[in-house]
Parts: structure tokens; sequence; C-alpha cells
């Protein structure tokens, strides 16, 4: 099923970062709480806006705390409140970044209050959109934010959070619910907006096989090949035996080396990778290539087991398509 010749050895890592759009892991569910502080001068209480026939009174919005992100903050007509302006912040707390989200309407601010999943990561905010998530007419906030472990073969590679607000009579209120519910139509590390409207609208049983069938076939790059490292992943097309690909790479020591043929080269002509969990695993007697969806258009491959491949040839990493 597959054949081995020898090819480079090189360990490359990638920290993929997707940035911030308007329109563009998983925790336990629960009921969703409440989402809003006033606040105040000297501290933050959980207060939900009253209703809209009898606006709340709040606090001058000097009391936002952190740096404003212009480009994460927008104006919204919201049904219940009208015009209003969503406002992301930053804020460094024990070296570490931390975001703020507030509704303002004239001279009075409110902050959504949520749940961080890794409290001792770095933060930043992705995307911010208004969507009507549970079809009821109204807009709600979708918010990514992406934060990076460090820990582990993907440690670098940044995982989304996803936050959901949910428009109500009398304010906003974070939405776990729902959020779980895209979380489980959409097995991806990186989140889009469109990714958690695709979530919201598949089935839990079907995600996995459906997210690798939107995967486009074509080559996909290794990050940090060049001339003298370089690994491409071909995918054919997933199917229900799995994923069909092809593998190729190459390592020359130096460009004399390749310039005189000196390079290890070799291929994987045709392999299956069957699903195990999100996960895709392709076999050969004591080893293992898995393949992890890290967005809608990236993955990350990993050699396990046996050494397979020739001397100083090693084929983890991040693939994005060419």
């Amino acid at each position: 099923m597959a054949k081995r010749k020898k090819i480079l050895y090189g360990v490359v890592s990638v920290c993929l970062f997707i940035s911030g759009c308007n329109d563009s892991s998983k925790s336990t569910q629960a009921t969703p709480t409440p989402a809003l502080e006033q606040v105040t001068p000297s501290a933050s209480s959980s207060t939900p806006l009253p209703s809209k026939a009898a606006p709340a009174v709040l606090q001058p919005s000097d009391q936002i705390v952190g740096t404003t992100l212009e480009d994460q903050s927008f104006n919204v007509n919201f049904e219940n409140f009208g015009e209003s302006r969503f406002i992301t912040t930053t804020e460094t707390v024990d070296d570490k970044d931390r975001l703020h989200f507030y509704i303002q309407k004239d001279d009075a601010v409110t902050e959504l209050s949520y749940e961080l999943e890794s409290p001792d990561s770095y933060y930043s905010a992705s995307a911010v959109a208004f969507r009507d998530v549970n079809g009821d007419g109204k807009k709600d906030i979708i918010v990514i934010a992406d934060y990076m472990t460090g820990i582990g073969y993907m440690g670098a590679i940044p995982i989304s959070q996803l936050i959901i607000f949910k428009q109500t009579e009398s304010g906003f209120m974070e939405d776990r619910e729902t959020r779980d519910k895209a979380l489980a139509g959409v097995p991806y590390r990186i989140l889009t907006v469109q990714d958690v409207m695709t979530g919201l609208q598949t089935d839990p049983e079907d995600s996995v096989a459906k997210a690798w069938q939107r995967l486009l076939p074509g080559d996909y790059v290794m990050e940090g090949s060049n001339d003298l490292v370089s690994s491409t992943l071909t995918i054919h097309k997933f199917s229900d035996a799995g994923l069909s690909f092809s593998l190729d790479a190459w390592y020359a020591s130096s460009q004399e080396a390749m310039e005189q043929g000196g390079v290890n080269i070799g291929t994987i002509e045709s392999g299956i990778a069957s699903p195990i969990g999100e996960e895709l695993i392709f076999k050969d007697g004591d080893f293992e290539l898995s393949f992890s969806l890290i967005s809608n258009h990236d993955l990350y491959v990993r050699a396990n087991g046996e050494a397979y491949f020739g001397h100083n040839v090693y084929v983890n990493g991040s693939y994005s398509r060419k």
C-alpha cells in the first residue's frame, strides 16, 4: 500500500493565526448565565439590563477597562435596545492579555461577562459578528477569541474559544448551549464566523465526515518548506473508506548537495487514512501518520511509531493548500 524511500528529515512547527474579520474547545454544556455587569467606579457586579421600556441607568463610558480594539468594535442596531456600540478591549493582567466586551448606549456602558477556557493563556480577538443564532429574529453576538497553550506538539497553534451572547428582553446572556451545539458541528481548532453558522446546521454525528469532505483536494505544503527542506501532501478525495492521499518530500544538507543530486527523496504513492475519532490515521505496520484538521483549509500531519522515513526525514507540521 505504501512505497518507502529515503526522504528528508526536518522538524517544522508552525504558528497559524487567523486575523480578525467582521463576518467571520469545547467546555461542558451549561444553562446560560447572565452576561451583563454594570460598571461602577469601585467594582463590577452582575446586573442585567432592564427591559426595553426602561433603559438601564449605567455609569459613564470612561469606566471601560483596557485599550479599545477599533477593528473589533462596531455600531449595531439591536432589536431590543436600538442603536448601540459593541466595544472590544484588551487588558494586560499578570503579563497576559485579557479581552473585555461592552455594550454602550449613549453615555451608559455595560460589560458582558464570560468565562475563560484557558485562564493561563494569552488571548486575542479574532472575529466579532452579529447574527441570529437561535431563530428568534434578533441579532445575537458571536465572538471568536484565540489563545495558545504552548503545550504539546500543536502548542504553538491557536485554539478558538467561541463565545455567544444571546439577545434577550433584559440584556445579553452567555449562551453556552448554542455555543456547544456549534462546536459539535465543526471539528476545527481555529474557527471563523461562517464555521460557527455551519456548525449550528450540522448533525454532530456527521460533523467529522462533512468537515473532511469540505477540505478541497489538491496540494498542501508543509509550513517552512524551502529549496532544501520540503514536504507536499496531495489530497485526492474523501470517501467512506477515508482520505486518499500521497506524500512527497526531500532533504538536502546544502545548496551544493542539492545541485550535485545529494538529495534524500521519498514518497507515499497511494495511502488511505481512516477516521478514528476526529483524526484520520494511515497505518503501515508499526508506522502511523495522523491527520488533524486545524481549520477549514489547513491540517496538521504527525508521524508516530516505527521510523518510516530515512535519515533526516521528518514530516510533522502544519500543511496549507497551495
